[in-house]
């Protein structure tokens, strides 16, 4: 039997701990700005550069925010604003976007279903009314995406559970690089229109198992279309 040696955390992961422990407790508040590295320091006990190295670090998780010649600032701390740092680790890795796509079909065909039984009759007709303003809107996909977004917050917020709103709720989000390349494809907004035809039709039957596979089949078609622009992308490059 053998033990791994236990390992001291640096003086900036020390530092970076007790500044995140301040943020969840409320004692920083988003929007605050934080004394000057000089005062934290001192606050604190340590030098200068351990301050600026865990400030550098938080800021890259998006939980504080430099503003060059103002000063540090918590973060808002939305969820949006946190999805950041992910964005650009989906961006600059194809298979983390693959992976994303996975792990979309096992959460929001499960919220497609659970909101098939709790909607309420004012947000069908709100989804009615999304899916007439798409139909209009096929020759403009950047105002097509936005409406896509609307679509599925709508029946993410319609299976009124808290936990899967905000996980699916972030999956969501941080797809948008995939909608940035698909929307741009005009048979992929019509099929997508159909498909939000057909997850709105299972939505209004109240049925649960008709709203997960509608979910299911359109969250596969969206994967495929960018897997096949992603490969005629990368196809181009190298002609």
């Amino acid at each position: 039997m053998s033990f791994d040696p236990i390992v001291q955390k640096s003086i900036s992961e020390q530092v970076a701990q007790r500044l995140l422990t301040m943020i969840r407790s409320g004692l920083l508040k988003p929007g605050q700005q934080l004394p000057p590295e000089r005062e934290l320091a001192a606050m604190l006990g340590v030098g200068r550069p351990a301050v600026r190295e865990a400030i550098r670090g938080l800021a890259l998780l998006g939980l504080l925010r430099i503003r060059q010649g103002e000063g540090t600032f918590v973060g808002k701390l939305e969820t949006r604003e946190l999805l950041e740092p992910l964005e650009m680790i989906i961006d600059l890795n194809a298979g983390t976007l693959e992976a994303l796509f996975d792990a979309r079909l096992i959460i929001e065909t499960g919220v497609a279903a659970l909101a098939a039984t709790h909607m309420a009759q004012e947000e069908i007709e709100r989804l009615t009314r999304n899916v007439d303003d798409e139909a209009r809107l096929l020759s403009d996909p950047a105002a097509f995406a936005a409406a896509d977004v609307e679509f599925h917050e709508a029946i993410i917020e319609a299976c009124d559970n808290p936990f899967l709103q905000s996980i699916a709720g972030s999956l969501y989000m941080l797809g948008k690089k995939s909608r940035t390349i698909t929307s741009r494809i005009p048979a992929t907004l019509e099929r997508s229109l159909q498909d939000h035809r057909d997850i709105l039709t299972a939505l209004k039957a109240r049925d649960p198992q008709q709203a997960s596979e509608a979910m299911r089949t359109h969250l596969i078609r969206v994967r495929d279309a960018y897997r096949g622009a992603a490969q005629n992308k990368d196809e181009s490059v190298h002609d």
